[in-house]
């Protein structure tokens, strides 16, 4: 029940008891409130309603049961939308699993993050029924009609299967003259058939939409995000053996940042592709190369907290390709350098954790995570501490599995 239902159902007892507003305010609120509860303007608290039910001589139960559940409903539905922002999908799944579906106005957002979470669980043909229920419902809706289709192509690009997303995507993209389309979901609609064109060997179809993102974007997005861009691009030209223009977008990249004196921003961005580098590509030994200049960068410029930020990426990028002990060296080197910073700290331990955890080092592991986990709550990081909550569950489990009931004291989480 919402506000309005609840306002109607007062609204209604008190005509049947023959109360005026100002009767039924009287000596609990103003009749004003009255008049804004009943017009779905307002919400009682506990006690008020409580008040105002005795004096309509109905039982509590009466107004706030469906009041309950939709409360409930919401917060529930808050709780799992901020899960999925902490990447803890499953739980979220099994959360809105549990639900009942919202109203009819609000049924779309509800599929919508349902189905997000299928698609990040590989329930890949779950999300895809939900998505085909939205789009049946559309109803001549062009804006649903387009949002359905794009997220039906992250579905498809999530599975692999790559041409299914250029179709759905291509969908998407033949509404774009006909429905207001928020500057961002175009951009992010041609990105996404350009990288996939990329991902498919079509470079110049990659080119093609890829700019097409650019001239989207390039109205909306600073400086340093056109900077960003034009690196970008550069790669794809370069993918593609287009020498020319991956040094035509190199050297406009390269300016943007030199004309704004952000000779460090540069550096970040280039250890910001490091990561992707790796991460995305496999390219580790590139990345490493990558990290290596950065370092070189900030050690001239005596910059020890972005040496420690970049060992810091160095050891998430050595712990991809499974060189445990080296990250775990890496992490060592960069606590001391992150002291100025308790969210990089924390991010260093958890770290630290997880790789303790991979040797089954389970005592160290678990010092490592408890120190994450308190710089975590100093600062209320609800994603940081959900992070590492899922290292603490893991933990749990070896520590259960190797009996070791000595370390009990230790885990806080």
């Amino acid at each position: 029940m919402n506000n309005s239902s609840l306002g109607e159902r007062i609204k209604k007892a008190r005509k049947e008891s023959d109360l005026t507003q100002n009767d039924l305010a009287r000596g609990i609120v103003t009749s004003s409130m009255i008049c804004q509860i009943e017009n779905g303007k307002a919400f009682p608290s506990y006690k008020v309603l409580a008040a105002l039910a005795d004096r309509l001589d109905k039982p509590i139960e009466y107004f706030v049961s469906d009041t309950e559940t939709n409360i409930r409903q919401r917060s529930s539905f808050t709780l799992a939308k901020a899960l999925i922002a902490a990447g803890s999908f499953a739980k979220a799944y099994t959360l809105l699993k549990s639900m009942q579906d919202f109203g009819q106005g609000e049924a779309e957002e509800f599929h919508m993050t349902l189905a997000k979470c299928c698609q990040e669980l590989g329930r890949y043909e779950e999300a895809i029924d939900l998505l085909d229920e939205r789009l049946s419902q559309a109803h001549g809706d062009l804006a649903q009609t387009f949002t359905v289709y794009l997220r039906l192509g992250e579905v498809a690009e999530h599975s692999a299967q790559y041409q299914l997303a250029l179709y759905h995507w291509k969908k998407a993209y033949d509404l774009l003259d006909r429905v207001e389309v928020d500057p961002f979901d175009r951009a992010h609609l041609l990105t996404s058939i350009g990288n996939t064109y990329h991902r498919l060997g079509c470079y110049d179809e990659a080119v093609q939409y890829l700019q097409m993102a650019f001239e989207e974007r390039r109205e909306h997005v600073s400086l340093e995000d056109l900077g960003q861009m034009f690196l970008t691009l550069s790669l794809s030209y370069l993918d593609s053996q287009n020498f020319d223009q991956a040094a035509v977008c190199s050297e406009r990249a390269h300016a943007i940042f030199r004309s704004l004196n952000h000779l460090d921003l540069a550096t970040d961005v280039k250890r910001s592709l490091a990561v992707l580098l790796a991460k995305q590509h496999g390219r580790v030994d590139e990345a490493l190369q990558i990290f290596d200049e950065c370092i070189e960068h900030y050690m001239k410029q005596e910059d020890r907290y972005n040496i420690g930020l970049t060992q810091l990426e160095t050891a998430y990028v050595l712990q991809l390709a499974g060189e445990v002990d080296m990250a775990i060296s890496m992490v060592r080197d960069s606590l001391p350098l992150l002291t100025a910073n308790d969210l990089e700290l924390a991010r260093g331990h958890r770290l630290l954790a997880d790789l303790y955890r991979s040797k089954r080092e389970v005592k160290d592991a678990i010092q490592h995570l408890s120190l994450s986990l308190n710089l975590y709550q100093k600062h209320g990081h609800s994603v940081g501490m959900m992070e590492a909550m899922n290292i603490s569950v893991s933990l749990y489990q070896d520590w259960e599995q190797c009996q070791q009931t000595s370390y009990e004291a230790l885990i806080t989480a």
